[in-house]
């Protein structure tokens, strides 16, 4: 099989499509013959070294697929060869065949494409996991997204349009007719406008109730004082390491780092935290993968959002295997309006 290599660290150059054996096919387990896999922010890190939890290279990486059943192991009832399924992978997704559990995949409805279908399972679960189960949203609530025009941005944005909250989100001015389409209905210029300035003006200084976070330490602190009281903040990335430059910059990696301590709960609020009624998480969904085994808990909820048309994958542009070095770049400097995928 044909697969997106991760040859070695560095530029997006370094990305490769090389054969490699077709993975095996164990008890309980299916085989995919993958037309779409997503690519995710954490991917464009493994390249350059800068996410701890990748395979070493060279290898495949990719979390999400959207396919056809093309083989199943012993014991192995659903899905059956043939099958139209979308499935998250624990790696190894890049590559023209996947091997899973079978409790992994579930059913990705007609209406939608592949390529749709590669776009649903880490942005949506990563949106329920933040907004619902640890911000525990609800409806007339507020609620700030930033990067609001990305995959995972365009994710929540829809899940908190569902639940019926205010939405405020940010993105460069050049996508918020995108991000207002989706449901945003105070869309921020982070470039040329202060966020936290502009939430307390708009909401007469009472901030936010919830916030979700990918950027990095800078905007956590600022995230930390615009909630109110009660106020969730959910920090899920740091992609304020990653330059745009498409290579590893350990000074600026380190930098970022050694600010995370004081980002949003400093060693001296440690007793005036308890008077503020606030609240601080942080989610890695690969960690709870691990824990939980499975990404049942934040994909089921949704599947019938999915189903009815409710949720709506964004796709910014598909690209071929040939090209993963373009889809890396178009990511690494923002200009994707939704999920970035790939093709083989």
């Amino acid at each position: 099989m044909r697969a997106v290599v991760i040859s070695r660290h560095g530029p997006p150059e370094v990305l490769e499509v090389q054969e490699r054996p077709d993975p095996a096919v164990g008890a309980g387990e299916i085989r995919i013959a993958v037309k779409a896999s997503g690519i995710n922010f954490a991917d464009t890190l493994a390249r350059i070294g800068l996410y701890p939890d990748a395979p070493k290279p060279p290898c495949v990486v990719g979390y999400e697929v959207a396919g056809e059943v093309e083989s199943v192991g012993e014991g192995v009832e659903s899905p059956k060869v043939g099958d139209r399924v979308i499935a998250g992978t624990r790696f190894n997704g890049q590559a023209e065949l996947v091997t899973v559990p079978a409790g992994d995949a579930f059913s990705l409805p007609k209406k939608l494409s592949f390529e749709e279908g590669a776009a649903f399972p880490i942005n949506y679960a990563t949106a329920f996991a933040a907004l619902v189960i640890m911000g525990g949203l609800k409806g007339g609530e507020r609620v700030l997204i930033h990067a609001a025009a990305g995959g995972v941005g365009i994710s929540a944005t829809q899940v908190a349009r569902g639940i019926g909250a205010e939405i405020f989100g940010t993105s460069s001015a050049s996508k918020h007719d995108a991000i207002r389409e989706q449901g945003v209905e105070h869309a921020i210029d982070y470039r040329n406008q202060d966020f936290a300035a502009e939430v307390m003006r708009i909401t007469d200084g009472e901030g936010v109730d919830v916030i979700m976070d990918a950027l990095g330490p800078t905007s956590f602190r600022k995230d930390y004082r615009l909630l109110r009281q009660g106020g969730r903040l959910i920090m899920y990335g740091l992609s304020e390491v990653q330059t745009g430059t498409g290579k590893r910059d350990i000074g600026a990696a380190l930098r970022s780092l050694a600010r995370m301590p004081l980002a949003t709960m400093p060693w001296w609020k440690s007793l005036s935290i308890m008077n503020e009624n606030k609240g601080v998480f942080g989610l890695n969904m690969l960690h709870w993968w691990d824990r939980e085994g499975n990404f049942q808990r934040v994909t089921e909820p949704l599947l019938k959002g999915l189903a009815n048309g409710d949720l709506k994958p964004v796709v910014a542009e598909a690209f071929p295997f040939d090209r993963a070095p373009d889809a890396h770049r178009m990511i690494e400097e923002r200009r994707n309006v939704g999920k970035v995928v790939l093709v083989p």
